[in-house]
């Protein structure tokens, strides 16, 4: 079974060795995570990269091998490791894979769609899921504010 490991910069990691629907449940929770702290301005640097350049933000391993989501970087730095005969070691940790990356950006959109959530690509940036999840965030929470108000007010008017 393949694995895969997903991280945002070298500090945080989303998932490490886990199935591809594992992984892709956890970048749906990182980014609702992501989202909420940034709704109520306590986001971190990791979540703020998410919103901002959506997908290519994540760094995504299959076992030890570092996936590229665009062919052309991954052929210039092919080019640079043959240039400094480094070739076989630079073959055996990368390895280019774009589709893996649009198969990403195609499940997540349709398991945002079924939460009832509309996105377009997630490749470039999130910021329409984390303004969607903000939204839903604030109109919950004004919700269950004025059910406190309503419990409270029951309680001393008996």
């Amino acid at each position: 079974m393949k694995t895969y490991s997903a991280r945002i910069g070298e500090s945080y990691c989303v998932a490490d060795g886990v199935s591809y629907e594992m992984l892709v449940r956890r970048i749906m929770e990182f980014t609702i995570r992501a989202a909420l702290a940034r709704s109520i301005d306590e986001s971190e640097w990791e979540q703020e990269e998410l919103r901002r350049q959506g997908l290519r933000a994540i760094q995504i391993f299959e076992g030890n091998k570092a996936i590229w989501a665009e062919s052309a970087p991954f052929r210039e730095q092919l080019l640079e490791a043959q240039r400094e005969n480094i070739t076989s070691r630079f073959e055996r940790t990368n390895r280019a894979d774009p589709e893996l990356f649009q198969r990403l950006d195609r499940d997540l959109i349709e398991r945002w769609r079924r939460a009832g959530y509309q996105t377009s690509s997630l490749a470039n940036d999130m910021k329409g899921i984390f303004l969607e999840l903000g939204r839903d965030a604030e109109a919950r929470a004004e919700g269950a504010k004025e059910e406190l108000v309503d419990e409270i007010l029951r309680e001393v008017s008996r």
